[in-house]
């Protein structure tokens, strides 16, 4: 590992929560951990650095992370010719599909992921030594074990085989570890949390259910990478899944999801708009199993409109990516409400509509050709900021959703699909479009259980993935542990569609089965040779 790890002197950034339940990021520093982990205000301090580190991890409020990985250059974001991509992440990269070793974003994952790990770690090498409740003591250190099997989960995923570190300081030579043990080690970190986490459900921290989400999140990712070959045809033993017990993992997946969904209180929200309106965080509680949250107070919000994707609602937005055709082609645009509130058209002042009590700008509706988005205001538009005739920020500030209760519905189905048959697959997926339904049809699920059904049932749940959990950031991780990002991506229309015909075809020519996982950062490799081989292709 580079420098970074021998570093003794930290900065932790500390968050309180307020009575808005927003966090309130306050910068806290100090000179060595001699002077830190005396007293239990600084275990405290140290838990909220962690999930502090979470944010950049993700990197929702910047072009780079794990927002950025999970969607762009996938069949459901395409680039934008006319907006110039940001150079410093490397975003076209991404959205030509020629991700390269020097890459930025690649770089800068790779080190929030470890200075995070690192941070935890530090933490729970130090908490038996502080004095303080130990019921406390014992929910923090599931948390932050919890935390750090989040972070190998997502690191094995993106990279494949990673140095894995449960002790501090870290190896600064260590090699590379393969993905079993990786994946091992998130699943042991996750169970932990499962076994000693709380029930408490407090916006922004991780309890007993989760963990579980993410147990059976990462159950679901390992057992459908061995079923359908993920990356196999590389030869690269250190990424390899052959070492997955399918049948083990899919029913503890079920077990899991079944618990949850029957006993833990979570609950779909009756209404799909809720999840995305800035407004309506207690609605999204109800669903949302973690979340990053803004802070009002300090004018931090999360920009991923702004970013990414053009804003839909009130400002500006580069608009660098744009949705495929594909996005609107999936839904049944009579019956599945959700196809309205995910795309539309972006004018510079639309009506409102109320959502929740409180006012939204409304998309323009889309130009369409039968059925085609045929012009360039065909955008995302998933999230939504609170009408305002003065507004100084394009931030969102409600609840970013990292895990829903509906992937969880969606990975029962799949791992019952596996374990009982397609068809008691299909009964689970009824929940979820049941609530997609147009209110006037709110009676007519069997429409939708109809038109979506599909002989491979495997495709099938990949397109209600994609209607239900679109633009958040599942879809190459999908499309990858199930055998089929290169044929998804090469499916691609190059005629139709607006954005599809302007951008496809560069994508399509360059991708291969080499870019499933990113390549370990050139300058990591190169002051750690140990981290040789490379992923192939790079």
């Amino acid at each position: 590992m580079k420098t970074l790890y021998q570093f003794v002197l930290i900065s932790l950034v500390g968050f309180t929560i307020s009575c808005s339940n927003y966090l309130d990021t306050k910068p806290i520093s100090f000179t060595t951990i001699d002077n830190f982990y005396k007293t239990p205000e600084d275990v405290e301090i140290a838990l909220r650095g962690c999930y502090g580190r979470l944010i950049n991890s993700y990197s929702v409020n910047s072009r780079a992370g794990l927002f950025f990985v999970g969607d762009i250059g996938t069949d459901e974001l395409l680039g934008n010719p006319y907006s110039t991509p940001d150079a410093g992440s490397n975003m076209d990269q991404f959205i030509f599909g020629r991700v390269v070793k020097t890459n930025l974003m690649a770089r800068d994952l790779w080190e929030n992921m470890y200075s995070s790990i690192y941070g935890i770690n530090l933490l729970l090498s130090k908490l038996d030594e502080v004095p303080m409740d130990e019921d406390r003591r014992e929910q923090v250190r599931g948390e932050a074990t919890f935390l750090r099997g989040w972070h190998y989960m997502y690191l094995g995923m993106v990279y494949g085989g990673v140095p894995v570190y449960t002790t501090v300081p870290h190896e600064k030579d260590k090699a590379r570890d393969p993905l079993q043990q990786v994946m091992e080690q998130a699943i042991a970190d996750l169970q932990y949390a499962y076994d000693h986490l709380s029930d408490n459900r407090v916006a922004g921290v991780a309890n007993r259910w989760t963990a579980s989400g993410y147990l059976t999140k990462l159950y679901c990712y390992l057992a459908a990478g061995k079923k359908f070959e993920a990356g196999k045809e590389l030869n690269f033993p250190l990424n390899s899944f052959e070492w997955v017990d399918v049948d083990g993992y899919y029913g503890r997946a079920q077990q899991l999801a079944d618990e949850l969904i029957a006993t833990s209180g979570y609950r779909l929200a009756e209404d799909y708009r809720s999840l995305f309106s800035e407004g309506s965080t207690a609605k999204q509680a109800e669903e949302i199993l973690l979340t990053i949250l803004p802070s009002r107070e300090n004018k931090a919000g999360f920009a991923p409109t702004f970013y990414h994707f053009p804003v839909g609602y009130y400002g500006g937005g580069w608009g660098t990516c744009r949705p495929t055709q594909e996005v609107y082609d999936r839904y049944d645009t009579l019956y599945d409400a959700r196809v309205h509130w995910v795309v539309g058209g972006h004018g510079t002042d639309p009506a409102t509509e109320a959502i929740d009590g409180m006012e939204y700008v409304k998309p323009l509706p889309l130009n369409l050709s039968n059925g085609v988005a045929y012009d360039g205001d065909y955008n995302v538009t998933k999230l939504r900021a609170v009408s305002s005739a003065v507004r100084n920020t394009d931030f969102y500030f409600g609840y970013y959703p990292l895990l829903r209760l509906a992937d969880i519905y969606l990975l029962n189905a799949e791992a019952t699909a596996h374990l009982e048959g397609d068809d008691a697959g299909r009964e689970i997926l009824k929940a979820v479009r049941s609530r997609a339904l147009i209110q006037s049809r709110a009676d007519d699920v069997a429409v939708l259980q109809t038109a979506y059904r599909r002989s491979d049932f495997i495709q099938e749940l990949l397109d209600e993935r994609s209607r239900e959990l679109c633009f958040e950031q599942q879809r190459k991780f999908d499309l990858v542990r199930f055998g089929r990002y290169v044929s998804a991506i090469q499916d691609i229309s190059t005629t139709r569609g607006v954005w599809n015909s302007l951008s496809a075809r560069i994508l399509i020519d360059n991708i291969s089965e080499s870019k499933i996982w990113l390549p370990i950062p050139e300058e990591d490799e190169i002051s750690n040779p140990n981290l040789l081989p490379n992923n192939p292709g790079y």
